[in-house]
């Protein structure tokens, strides 16, 4: 039994009794047991009907009274706004809603789930997964032609010019140019230990000589004649011993602190500082950068590229044999993944930004829980609005009738016990002699 039909049977059984209780009444109207009855009954039926009525007033016309009754379909647009506000600005506000979230340990149970699964091996297989999924559907040379406008219309906002600094520092951080200065040493200690470099050496002393000997006069020319006759000039000889004599300076070179090279590294430093700020250096990169992209070698070598990316993406990978984006990938995410168990300070950054990235989603769609509050009641009609308010607090609004009736059964027995016992007996006799003695 619902609380609507509650109300109604305690609305018709004060009536009956009221009705039952007057008839007693007029054939023993000097009873006083009667007489109280009576009282708290019409009391009663007094304030059920008058619950009755306020109550019923709220969803329409009671007895088809119009005058401020029906309120909630009369004002069903401020009824909307009110429970769409409520819900938007006060049940659903956004600092409520970053709270709860805020409490959700978002990244511990990610960590946990990850590494129930498997860890920097799951993650690896899933995002391998993917790659090859994507790369199964693209075309290499559609991919080409996408990233080489992508550059060409990006690249007129890089300035290469001042990048050429942070390359110096970065490649003089890591050890670089020690490295390619090595490198250097190398290729030129193999270049001057081969044949060729002896026979150039050789070539350059007999121009010297023809040209010494061209240039001087007679006795010059035969003072020559008499030191080759004595083997005092070995062209041979001395271009062997320049030979050596270079190559013992390239060994010397390989030392990181030979004079010759500390110096050399010292002109090379300065001079990239010095491109800094040279324009004719600026405007050739600049140069060179548009002619770069401008050609179309640029489209063929990134769809190479991007062909044998897609081919090494879409190929089988086991955990027997594994394939090179996996050789690549996985010591990577290996070490990521263990820096994330062991980072708090890092785990906690991850946590604060998924939670300020859901916040932010939902900042920017919060304005949707009052649309769809909104749109849901608005398609209700009278009727269906009322039955919503009533699914919802029918049942305190019945209570009010019943407790009506019962509270106007309480007042009336007060009030007849007032004027009964107290008024009657007391404080009307007193009243009346004072208006008599007033009177005369």
């Amino acid at each position: 039994m619902n609380y609507h039909r509650k109300a109604n049977i305690t609305l018709s059984a004060v009536f009956l009794f009221c009705v039952a209780a007057a008839v007693l009444e007029h054939f023993n109207p000097y009873s006083l047991g009667i007489r109280l009855l009576v009282s708290v009954l019409e009391a009663a039926l007094v304030g059920g009907v008058a619950d009755w009525f306020a109550v019923t007033a709220i969803f329409k016309k009671p007895l088809g009274w119009g005058y401020h009754t029906a309120l909630i379909p009369r004002n069903r647009v401020k009824v909307i706004e009110a429970v769409a506000s409520i819900v938007q600005t006060k049940l659903l506000n956004m600092d409520l809603i970053r709270k709860k979230i805020e409490g959700i340990p978002f990244i511990e149970g990610l960590l946990l789930s990850v590494e129930k699964a498997g860890g920097s091996v799951y993650l690896t297989d899933l995002i391998l997964a993917y790659l090859r999924r994507y790369a199964e559907k693209q075309q290499p040379a559609q991919l080409a032609e996408k990233l080489a406008v992508f550059l060409r219309d990006t690249a007129q906002t890089w300035n290469l010019a001042p990048k050429v600094q942070e390359i110096r520092e970065w490649a003089l951080e890591q050890g670089y140019i020690d490295q390619g200065l090595d490198l250097l040493a190398e290729v030129l200690w193999d270049k001057a230990a081969d044949g060729e470099t002896r026979k150039s050496i050789l070539g350059y002393l007999e121009e010297v000589k023809e040209e010494k000997v061209g240039n001087g006069g007679s006795i010059f020319r035969t003072m020559m004649g008499f030191v080759e006759m004595s083997d005092g000039l070995n062209l041979d000889e001395a271009a062997d011993a320049l030979q050596v004599e270079l190559l013992l300076t390239l060994r010397k070179f390989r030392d990181p602190l030979d004079p010759l090279r500390i110096s050399l590294k010292d002109i090379l430093l300065t001079r990239v500082v010095e491109l800094e700020f040279d324009t004719r250096f600026s405007a050739h990169i600049e140069r060179w950068k548009e002619d770069l992209l401008s050609e179309a070698l640029v489209s063929k070598f990134l769809e190479s590229v991007l062909g044998e990316a897609l081919k090494v993406a879409s190929s089988p990978s086991t955990p027997s044999e594994p394939n090179a984006l996996y050789r690549t990938l996985h010591p990577y995410l290996e070490k990521c993944w263990a820096s994330i168990q062991q980072n708090l300070e890092l785990r906690g950054k991850i946590n604060s930004f998924l939670v300020d990235t859901i916040c932010q989603v939902i900042q920017n769609e919060h304005d949707l829980i009052g649309g769809m509050v909104r749109e849901t009641l608005a398609a209700y009609t009278d009727q269906d609005l009322n039955q919503f308010v009533e699914e919802k607090a029918g049942n305190d609004l019945q209570w009010i009738r019943i407790n009506g009736s019962m509270i106007g059964g309480v007042i009336g027995l007060i009030l007849y016990s007032f004027l009964d016992f107290v008024y009657t007996p007391f404080i009307a006799p007193a009243l009346m002699t004072v208006l008599s003695q007033i009177q005369r």
